[in-house]
């Protein structure tokens, strides 16, 4: 008997999904093969249903299988046309038109939106005509912004879309091309014309622009009424789904705290939406006798709320996430009306489902996990409660009680994803939430539905509302604020790898099996996990007690400088952490060298140095000061008057980190047989020639030694190589300001004698870094190149006799 155990049949299709989407993931292209599979099995189905029917099954979760890869397949290898704008790319300025196609994200400096490209300018002046989407920075500001539908004409070149090649880096290519982007433009918003008749807006795009309207009005109604404070860019978060405009030190709070959930328009927030207008058409329609006798009040009710809730998930922008939630909530709603409530598990399953057909990249979602992990988690654990019956009564404390579990739940099934995407672990997750849910979910969240509704019609009303919910927000934060300075209320960890989550759920599994009563199934899951632990942790001390090396790591971080220095005798430093200008809001600390360190299994830093307060070295650092245990900082005696340099001693007094300066403490750290030796900055160097004056100094390790001389110019280099006492000969030398034609010169270089040269530059910077008389005076010397913009991160390993060097590129 094959059918009849597999019950709900629907969750066994789900898993059966999952695995064809998995499988399609890691395999290469061969759309065809699977093609013919899906086809063979379809033809073979109805022979098996007509002799076997007890087979049918087996087939039936065969041909799910096939159309999961099948699915993600097509996704990762599109067969685009030759007129795909992904055949323009990195090429001249060139005048682009397109449609937009999305609500506009609005940033701090600037404002994003998707354009699906019909034509383009060739070099010849002709206009072709293409296709595929893009992303379109828009920067400045101006009376009349492009809006969904809109035709625009704008120049600019379109940009590729790149990865910062580091290990274990994320994927930011592959996410685009998930969502079918291809490529990203920059322009200014003055520089767009908007080529959009009155006539030319069909009805749809009329509809969406009223609502993106209604949603931005709203926003800057907030914004206005609350001076763009961080109480109002969170209420505009939730509220209208705006959740870029959250600042990073919010998100950073919230995510300690453990209620960066409800940031974001998710399950949560549409489930509290569904049961606010439940409520009421339920109470409405309660005053029809007729209804109300044939118990049908409840059911139309159910079926009235599927259409505010839609309306409501496209006014708050309709993004993938809020997709997902809405098709599960529509389900749930539908399962209620049929009196199927009770089958959650089928109907979870039945949502999956048509989420995974309609979007099989869903399935690598960080919200789509976490929302079905949360659920599946809650289902199980209530299960466990059955027995206690006064948690499913109607009074008051059942619910608080109840509100706990759910909680305790949906955090205990989603912290092994939590600390394996955001690297943080809050032990006040559960009476954060316990405070944060009600006053963002049942307080400030409808109301401010209320003050929707009200603020083109009554403005004062609505302003006293958001007034209201303003001073709500404050106090949640100042509460949060407190839970997370109380000592070991959050910390941050390593990421976990994906073998080390899977046991981790095993023991769950088995621990939730046992108080089931079972006893064969929680014997497996334990020793299965147990296994899987002990191997992972063997294979860990084995790499750490193999023979020691000194490693050094440059970390591509663009147009910039990063690298680890990781020692024999196991001390970790960090030189320098990359940074854009002031005028980008990407924080290389954040998205690349912390997830870098993190993914090395490092949370603490001996020693971090700063070679210089600019920004391309600096900027990155502050998140790595306030997220990891520092011992110290090392720098030179330069200051700057700048917010960033500001924040970075201020973060240090504040955190207890010294700040050391070598060229004041004996020039030379010594940790056994790995040395770091400075060299002293010119006296003849103004203090204000922060470049010149930057700190200078050679790691030895026995007979191996590389040079970092950060961004110094010709009059430095010239200085250092004059003196007598000054030892710059290296194996390795880290180019000087990322191969610019005022360094490296040959007398530096000929000092030097390095066998090979890193340089860490920008694909295609603006500065035009390397210079190629600088490439061609390294291969004139026989010196090997390396760059972070071709080769990726460069990871050097040496025994102090020998040294080898792998590229992101060839491991």
């Amino acid at each position: 008997m094959f059918f009849r155990p597999l019950k709900p049949a629907s969750f066994f299709i789900f898993l059966s999904l999952i695995a064809g989407i998995l499988a399609g993931n890691l395999s290469p292209d061969n759309k065809t093969l699977s093609f013919f599979v899906f086809a063979a099995l379809l033809v073979l189905s109805f022979p098996v249903f007509y002799f076997n029917k007890k087979m049918i099954f087996i087939f039936i979760l065969g041909l799910v299988f096939s159309v999961g890869y099948l699915f993600i397949q097509i996704k990762l290898f599109p067969d685009v046309p030759s007129h795909h704008i992904s055949n323009y790319l990195d090429s001249k300025k060139t005048v682009i038109t397109g449609r937009v196609v999305s609500f506009a994200k609005h940033y701090e400096k600037k404002q994003k939106i998707i354009l699906l490209c019909q034509t383009i300018e060739t070099k010849d002046r002709i206009k072709e005509k293409v296709t595929g989407k893009i992303n379109l920075n828009i920067y400045g500001l101006s009376k009349k912004s492009p809006e969904f539908g809109d035709i625009i004409m704008f120049k600019s070149s379109i940009r590729s879309v790149r990865n910062f090649m580091n290990p274990g880096a994320f994927d930011y290519k592959r996410f685009l091309k998930l969502q079918e982007i291809y490529g990203t433009a920059y322009t200014d918003i003055k520089k767009i014309k908007i080529l959009t008749r009155t006539d030319q807006i069909d009805f749809f795009s009329q509809l969406v622009r009223k609502t993106e309207k209604v949603r931005t009005n709203y926003y800057h109604f907030i914004s206005n009424h609350t001076k763009s404070s961080k109480t109002g860019k969170i209420m505009a978060s939730l509220i209208t789904g705006k959740k870029e405009v959250i600042p990073p030190d919010m998100r950073d709070l919230f995510s300690k705290a453990g209620i960066s959930h409800l940031l974001a328009i998710s399950g949560l927030h549409l489930s509290i939406v569904s049961l606010l207008f439940f409520y009421f058409f339920y109470r409405v329609l309660s005053f029809m006798p007729l209804l109300l006798i044939a118990a049908r009040s409840k059911k139309i009710a159910g079926i009235l709320t599927i259409v505010p809730l839609t309306i409501y998930a496209i006014f708050s922008g309709f993004s993938p996430s809020t997709q997902r939630a809405l098709i599960m909530i529509i389900v749930l709603l539908v399962s209620f009306v049929s009196e199927k409530e009770k089958d959650i598990l089928s109907s979870l399953s039945v949502a999956g489902i048509l989420i995974l057909i309609l979007d099989s990249a869903a399935l690598f979602s960080i919200s789509f996990q976490l929302s079905f992990i949360a659920v599946v988690f809650i289902i199980c654990g209530l299960s466990l409660l059955t027995k206690v019956p006064f948690v499913f009564k109607k009074n008051l404390f059942s619910k608080i009680v109840m509100m706990m579990f759910v909680t305790f739940f949906a955090s205990l099934g989603t912290l092994p994803l939590t600390a394996h995407y955001f690297n943080v672990v809050s032990t006040i997750a559960l009476i954060s939430n316990l405070i944060a849910i009600p006053v963002l979910g049942f307080i400030v969240l409808p109301s401010g539905l209320v003050s929707l509704v009200c603020f083109p019609y009554f403005p004062w009303f609505a302003t006293f509302i958001i007034n209201f919910c303003s001073q709500l927000i404050s106090f949640l934060i100042t509460f949060s604020e407190f839970l997370v300075s109380i000592p070991n209320s959050w910390s941050r960890i390593a990421t976990l790898q994906w073998i080390e989550i899977a046991a981790i759920y095993s023991f769950f599994a088995s621990i939730f099996f046992v108080l089931k009563g079972q006893r064969k199934i929680p014997a497996y899951l334990l020793a299965l996990s147990f296994l899987v632990l002990a191997f992972n942790f063997s294979n860990d001390r084995l790499q750490k007690t193999s023979k020691p090396n000194l490693t050094i790591t440059i970390i591509d971080v663009g147009q910039g400088n990063s690298a680890l220095i990781q020692t024999p005798e196991g001390k970790n430093i960090l030189v320098d952490g990359g940074g854009f200008s002031e005028i980008s809001s990407f924080d290389t600390g954040r998205f690349i060298v912390a997830p870098f360190l993190w993914k090395k299994r490092i949370r603490s830093l001996d020693y971090v140095i700063l070679s210089h307060p600019e920004s391309d070295h600096l900027n990155g650092l502050l998140f790595i000061l306030q997220n990891f245990d520092v011992n110290a900082l090392i720098k030179n005696s330069d200051k700057r008057n700048s917010k960033n340099y500001m924040e970075l001693i201020t973060t240090c007094k504040k955190r207890n980190i010294r700040i050391l300066n070598p060229l004041n403490e004996g020039k030379q750290m010594d940790f056994g047989t790995t040395r770091l030796l400075f060299y002293e900055s010119s006296k003849d160097i103004p203090l204000y020639d922060f470049n010149n004056n930057s700190l200078v100094f050679k790691v030895i390790y026995k007979d191996f030694s590389m040079l970092f001389p950060g961004d110094i110019l010709n009059e430095r280099e010239k200085n250092l190589s004059a003196r007598n006492d000054s030892d710059l000969q290296s194996s390795m030398l880290l180019s000087p300001h990322h191969g610019s034609s005022t360094s490296s010169t040959k007398f530096f270089l000929e000092k030097v004698q390095p066998e090979s040269v890193i340089i860490s530059c920008g694909w295609r910077n603006s500065y035009g870094f390397p210079h190629y008389k600088v490439l061609k005076r390294y291969n004139k010397m026989g010196i090997r190149i390396l760059r972070t913009d071709e080769d990726g991160a460069i990871c050097i390993s040496s025994d102090g006799k020998n040294h080898s060097i792998l590229t992101y590129k060839d491991g």
